[in-house]
């Protein structure tokens, strides 16, 4: 799949279903009816209680899976699989323990066949970006978690993706180190404005980063509402103090506060 034209970086996703079928149960829907469409360059986060779908559409996004209704294209064209104009960045980092940071984040340019020392020297330049120059001979068991997640950011970077897709990337990290590293993301994002699609449990997060946020249904999984983020940028983190992000919180809070007291047997 090869983006066209001024569509690159555009995602439409039109009324698409997913239906599980787990061997000797009945069938799972897991979304139904959901059309997005995500503009190039444009921030897109997406909340909302869990088992709602989340990450399950991000993996439509990619071509992970293939959806049982309706139609996803990416730059133009039908998603049938992972692509070269895409990037995933999971939760677990998937380093390779035994090679160094510079080997990990050269890893997608090696196996698209490109030259070692070519595919170095365009991971050491995602590497200054993510501000991890001068680590580029050490080992992920030297590193931290958020360091770990920089060099997967990195490595998703290197292949100049026009779509980057991310599943709660710091979702392990403590809540200190993810503040930073949600800014830190901002920072990295600005720098060349690709797409982002950005799953998060975190409501606070999600509006901090997005320039929309997409709320999901409990399953089966809907488009609830679109919520608009109206703060320029750049960004800074004294921002989630202000009045209007709290009420911004508040409001997406409330579009899922019962599914989520649902999903925890409080309801």
């Amino acid at each position: 799949m090869t983006a066209t034209g001024n569509e690159s970086g555009r995602i439409v996703v039109e009324d698409v279903d997913l239906v599980f079928h787990p061997p000797r149960r009945e069938p799972v829907v897991a979304l139904e009816g959901v059309d997005l469409t995500v503009e190039p360059g444009e921030f897109v986060c997406v909340v909302g209680a869990s088992g709602s779908g989340k990450s399950t559409l991000l993996r439509l996004l990619d071509g992970l899976l293939k959806p049982t209704g309706g139609t996803i294209t990416s730059g133009g064209v039908p998603v049938t699989g992972p692509s070269p104009d895409q990037a995933m960045v999971f939760q677990s980092d998937n380093l390779l323990p035994w090679s160094t940071v510079v080997d990990n984040a050269a890893y997608g340019l090696t196996l698209k066949g490109m030259r070692r020392s070519a595919a170095r020297k365009a991971a050491m330049r995602q590497l200054e970006l993510v501000g991890l120059a001068g680590h580029e001979k050490q080992y992920p068991r030297q590193l931290s978690g958020g360091m770990r997640q920089r060099v997967n950011i990195a490595r998703a970077l290197a292949v100049d993706p026009a779509v980057l897709l991310l599943d709660e990337p710091f979702a392990a990290l403590d809540a200190q180190t993810r503040e930073i590293m949600s800014a830190e993301l901002l920072r990295i994002w600005s720098a060349d404005r690709k797409t982002v699609v950005f799953v998060t449990h975190q409501i606070d997060e999600a509006v901090y980063l997005a320039d929309r946020v997409v709320v999901l249904s409990a399953r089966p999984g809907t488009v609830r509402e679109i919520v608009p983020v109206p703060f320029e940028r750049p960004r800074e983190l004294p921002l989630k103090r202000t009045p209007q992000f709290g009420q911004i919180v508040d409001h997406i809070w409330s579009l899922i506060e019962d599914e989520v007291r649902s999903s925890l047997g409080l309801a």
